[in-house]
């Protein structure tokens, strides 16, 4: 990364850099050399940005796909959520399903917490798990986030909280 910003500065330096040594330089040329470096960092500070901030395109792609989740979660609060705190997606061949309707129906019962029991077999609650794009049952929907499987009462209260 320092060699390349090197060769770039040295290369914009002009012709005259070309018929040195940039490894032995005088101390006049490693002044001119360091006076070239500085001029072109301060009329173009993004070079230095790039080097230090190399493009990640995976990371552009993930970030990408969480603000398009959370535009969908925005887009589809009211039908999920029913003004309610948090909603619950069971259904029939799901082993933690019945386990997690009883802790949902405990945490609001203790703590007046609001929740909306989607099944999925009801056609509409299905399309809103599609449109979701998720399969595995149970899964939670909060403002802003997807917990998906069986979530402990006491890390489910701390959502709520």
């Amino acid at each position: 990364m320092h060699k390349t910003l090197m060769l770039a500065a040295f290369l914009a330096a002009g012709p005259g850099w070309a018929e040195s040594d940039i490894f032995n330089l005088t101390a006049a040329e490693r002044a001119a050399f360091r006076a070239e470096i500085r001029a072109l960092l301060l009329a173009e500070p993004q070079i230095v940005d790039r080097a230090l901030n190399p493009q990640n395109p995976a990371a552009q792609e993930i970030r990408q796909e969480i603000e398009d989740d959370q535009q969908l979660l925005r887009a589809l609060e009211t039908e999920i959520l029913v003004d309610r705190q948090i909603a619950l997606f069971i259904g029939t061949d799901c082993a933690e399903c019945t386990r997690a309707v009883n802790e949902m129906r405990a945490i609001s019962k203790d703590y007046g917490a609001t929740f909306t029991l989607h099944d999925v077999a009801n056609p509409t609650s299905a399309a809103l798990a599609e449109r979701l794009g998720m399969a595995d049952l149970p899964f939670y929907v909060l403002p802003g986030m997807i917990l998906r499987g069986h979530i402990p009462p006491v890390v489910l209260r701390r959502y709520l909280g």
